[in-house]
């Protein structure tokens, strides 16, 4: 379940979206989401938010693992909506977070519709062709790979402490839970030394080669370009009917 969560397990099946360019799609959602963090009502924002759950669902999504992803950006904003309340009164407070809790859930969703049609090889390959460093490429590659190893020491101790009855009481749990954060880091630290010596010895010499090569822009990268930007266009057009009507 994990590994679907934080994973790019869902973006390796084949559909229309995973087979569009990542470029274009990294530009699509980084425009999408500028416009909908800059729109002044929640309208605009829901319409995407809601949008983008249908194209997930439509994609094959358990409602479960949307609902995963969405859960720490839930608990932030409804954080913020209450010390909106707090301290602009009932009624501003009540209109500013509504608009943030919106305006979040939109720009969230159409990330998560990102993360969820485009694996990582891709993205990163495209962070490249946008003259991203490679030094933070290479970071953000062996980040989301090793994020996953130390996941699974974390759950391998966990499970252990778990069959010697160290979260039976809650003493127990804190002192179980200290000893598993300190675990953890300490492997994480290990496994970087071993990691960064094995890359030595095969002749790393400060950058990867085992991202995916360019491509061209097939006929469906195009016909995808055009729809974006069509989808784009409707959205500026909402956003300033929507302004025109308040």
């Amino acid at each position: 379940m994990l590994n679907e969560v934080f994973s790019d397990h869902f973006a390796q099946k084949v559909n229309y979206l995973t087979e569009v360019d990542a470029r274009a799609k990294a530009l699509f959602i980084a425009a999408a989401i500028m416009i909908v963090v800059s729109s002044r009502n929640a309208y605009l924002p829901l319409i995407v938010f809601f949008s983008s759950l249908v194209i997930l669902l439509g994609i094959g999504i358990p409602p479960k693992i949307i609902l995963l992803r969405l859960a720490v950006p839930l608990g932030v904003v409804g954080a913020i909506f209450i010390m909106q309340i707090f301290f602009y009164g009932m009624a501003d407070g009540l209109a500013a977070g509504f608009l943030i809790v919106a305006r979040v859930l939109g720009a969230v969703s159409l990330i998560i519709c990102l993360s969820m049609t485009t694996p990582v090889n891709k993205l990163l390959h495209a962070a490249r062709w946008f003259q991203v460093p490679n030094t933070w490429v290479e970071i953000a590659m062996l980040s989301y790979r090793y994020s996953f190893v130390l996941l699974e020491d974390a759950v391998t101790i966990r499970n252990a402490q778990r069959a010697r009855l160290g979260y039976s009481s809650l003493g127990r749990s804190l002192k179980s839970f200290g000893e598993l954060m300190g675990s953890t880091v300490i492997r994480a630290y290990d496994r970087s030394i071993a990691v960064y010596e094995s890359m030595l010895l095969r002749g790393y010499d400060g950058s990867t080669r085992n991202i995916s090569g360019e491509k061209e822009f097939s006929f469906k990268d195009t016909a995808a370009v055009i729809i974006f930007i069509i989808i784009l266009g409707a959205l500026l057009i909402l956003n300033s009917l929507f302004l025109s009507s308040f």
